[in-house]
């Protein structure tokens, strides 16, 4: 994203903005049977992903980047279609024959809504230093490849290390969350 504050905003404004109408509509009528997701969010998945390829699609003619973005848009939905019908339909299946369920489960939303910005904080300085690090960079806005640069490791190992951070502040907070979901108000 420091990019788009460089002044690449305008130009990456000029080259996608005048798809943005397209892409919504295209977004609505995938998403016109309540499907998997949401038309807005389609469009900022498919505008995220223009982001990060700006250099390739400047190169590219006006015709070409239409079609790069509506096949990403497309392929973001199904990506999302594929995801709920495997949670939907997979999971039952294998409950019932005693294998490891690897479905997740629904987002308990509220109860993670109760933790305090304290709370979190308080969680994020007990990670492990690299866990930590890695999860600060990347609150503050960071790519994967950004902090690796900063760390002085690869990509993947940041991505490990953010998922881990991740499971870690779960179990960190859960039992913070389900005190407060517990509690009278």
């Amino acid at each position: 994203m420091q990019r788009t504050l460089a002044g690449d905003d305008q130009h990456f404004q000029s080259l996608i903005g005048p798809h943005q109408p397209l892409l919504l509509g295209l977004a609505r009528k995938l998403c016109r049977n309540g499907g998997a997701a949401d038309p807005e969010d389609l469009v900022q998945d498919t505008l995220e992903r223009a982001l990060l390829h700006l250099d390739q699609l400047r190169e590219w003619s006006d015709s070409t980047r239409r079609a790069w973005l509506c096949t990403t848009l497309q392929r973001r939905f199904l990506d999302q279609c594929r995801r709920q019908r495997t949670e939907s339909t997979e999971g039952p299946n294998l409950e019932r024959v005693g294998a490891p369920v690897l479905v997740r489960e629904p987002r308990a939303w509220h109860t993670w809504e109760q933790v305090s910005d304290e709370e979190l904080r308080w969680a994020i300085t007990r990670l492990r230093p690299p866990l930590r690090t890695a999860f600060e960079l990347h609150l503050a806005g960071l790519r994967y490849k950004a902090i690796a640069g900063q760390l002085g490791t690869s990509t993947g190992t940041v991505g490990f290390w953010l998922h881990q951070a991740r499971r870690e502040l779960r179990a960190l907070l859960r039992p913070i969350a389900t005190a407060h979901a517990e509690s009278p108000s």
